[in-house]
């Protein structure tokens, strides 16, 4: 009996050290800003294509001119992607001149707009959410998970492109936007 109780405390422990080890690293691993989640971008064309967002109607890119421009990536399932949304917001309302383009992957606009009600400002401006045309940027993008975002300069080439969730809204990624924004 001592011996099954032992094995069981032994085997318990160690599972307990790894739960803790993993939510470490995946703590350590949220934390990381836009400069410190590194990606060599393989090099994208801008999207020229006219997009129609849910409650703006259609939406030229040409009207940001000048403008960084983040295609995000989400959907309304997806925990990470919603893990992100508050810092994105954060950093769209700290710096209103980057645009957010939050492609939606959700197939059904119901689940769109229970999302939005729990974050209402992510389909405000400079927000916009898109899902009409979702399956083409998605596969314009080759995005094959998510969050996933590319982050466009404002001579409309893409510098970066980020999978996985992290934190939008750093003294270190403002500094990184701030930084391109010169180039």
């Amino acid at each position: 009996m001592k011996t099954h109780f032992k094995a069981l405390v032994i085997t318990v422990c160690v599972f307990l050290t790894l739960v803790g080890v993993y939510n470490f690293t995946l703590g350590k691993k949220n934390e990381q800003s836009v400069e410190s989640k590194t990606s060599t971008p393989e090099k994208l064309v801008f999207p020229e294509a006219e997009l129609i967002t849910l409650s703006h109607g259609k939406l030229n890119l040409q009207q940001f001119a000048g403008k960084i421009i983040i295609f995000n990536f989400w959907a309304s399932w997806c925990a990470p992607c919603i893990e992100e949304v508050p810092s994105l917001i954060s950093l769209v309302a700290a710096d209103p001149e980057i645009v957010v383009i939050a492609v939606s992957g959700d197939q059904n606009k119901d689940d769109i707009s229970a999302f939005l009600k729990s974050f209402p400002k992510f389909n405000k401006p400079p927000i916009y959410v898109v899902q009409e045309n979702a399956k083409a940027l998605m596969d314009h993008f080759k995005v094959d998970k998510l969050p996933e975002s590319f982050i466009f300069d404002t001579k409309r080439e893409m510098v970066k492109k980020i999978s996985g969730t992290i934190n939008w809204h750093t003294s270190d990624s403002i500094e990184y936007f701030k930084a391109i924004r010169k180039k």
